[in-house]
């Protein structure tokens, strides 16, 4: 028998040197994916449990001297009912993720491997795929960065589903589903930007595309989302110039009526009258601030002149005084940027 547990412990021993020898700090993430692929040798995952064991969430959540049956155990209730559809399954590589980068950052991606084979056997290789095709994808992300800052928002994410498909094929739907639904509200976006339709019709053509994606839960969602979708439409630039353009009594009653649509109640729909309020007499401070500060900048040079600025900023700012002076300092004027209503 004890020689039994010998060769056993021997051999464990020699898949973990194999598998270090192999490997060195220097490799990418593709090499250990093409390792495993490969049929290489994958560590025990009993050797990962100290991974696990330094986590605040399972600690929390498993008893305090679990063991990595109990881990397993875990993942599998929390994601085995899914685990099929493909968003599933990169939810539990982006978690494992977590766990394994933290203890081993050179050698995760095999002991992602390992886990994956663990919970779900049979399934393992699967799972993976869809590890590897996500890698490629981050991958393209980083390298074409700086080109995608370039484009418009509407080009951008033609470009991000090209690829997408390109990778995973339909899979992509499954894997990027949430934004895949949202997909009528970015389109409407995209037609405010570029349309001339009064500021009434995009909000019209904004509440119907979020009733287009979310049907019969549009309220729940509205209710969850209330601040992002109002931010999501003042963002829009065409929309900014339509609300610049009006009388303050005109935008304020078209920032209630985006308020309303947003299903904000009465309570709610004064504390937001009461901030704008807050934010134009701001802005007028700070409009006058910036007209008395271009009024010194011909008269005084040198020390005076920042004396003198000094003495405005705290007349206009009070204790935020330091703070406009640090920004100007920095090259940022804030009142010399266009405002956005509704948001600032």
């Amino acid at each position: 028998m004890k020689k039994k547990y010998f060769y056993i412990l021997a051999g464990v021993i020699a898949c973990i040197m194999a598998y270090f020898l192999f490997f060195h700090k220097s490799d990418t993430i593709q090499s250990r994916i093409d390792y495993i692929k490969n049929g290489g040798v994958v560590p025990p995952v009993n050797m990962l449990l100290q991974a696990f064991q330094a986590d605040e969430e399972l600690r929390a959540r498993l008893q305090a001297d679990f063991d990595m049956q109990d881990v397993v155990q875990y993942f599998r209730d929390t994601y085995g009912k899914t685990i099929h559809h493909k968003h599933t399954q990169v939810m539990l590589i982006e978690k494992l993720k977590g766990y394994l980068m933290k203890m081993y950052p050179d050698d995760w991606v095999v002991y992602l491997y390992a886990m994956l084979r663990e919970i779900f056997p049979g399934m393992e290789n699967e799972i993976f795929d869809t590890f590897e095709k996500l890698h490629k994808y981050n991958a393209w992300l980083e390298e074409n960065e700086n080109e995608l800052a370039q484009l418009s928002s509407k080009d951008k994410r033609n470009a991000l589903w090209e690829k997408r498909y390109e990778i995973f094929g339909q899979d992509a739907d499954q894997v990027w589903e949430a934004e895949k639904r949202v997909e009528p509200i970015y389109n409407a976006l995209d037609t405010i930007q570029e349309s001339n339709m009064p500021f009434n019709e995009k909000l019209s053509l904004y509440k119907e595309s979020i009733k287009e994606a979310y049907k019969n839960n549009t309220d729940q969602f509205v209710a969850r989302k209330q601040q992002e979708l109002m931010n999501s439409f003042l963002n829009v630039e065409s929309v900014q110039k339509d609300l610049a353009s009006m009388a303050p009594e005109e935008r304020k009653e078209n920032l209630k009526e985006l308020r309303k649509a947003m299903g904000l109640d009465s309570a709610a729909l004064q504390r937001w009258d009461e901030l704008d309020t807050v934010r134009d007499q701001r802005w007028d401070t700070g409009m006058q601030y910036m007209q008395q500060r271009a009024e010194l900048e011909k008269k005084y040079k040198g020390a005076e002149l920042e004396k003198q600025l000094d003495s405005i900023r705290m007349k206009y700012f009070g204790d935020e005084a330091e703070t406009i002076k640090n920004e100007e300092e920095s090259g940022y004027y804030r009142f010399s940027q266009p405002r956005k209503y509704g948001l600032e």
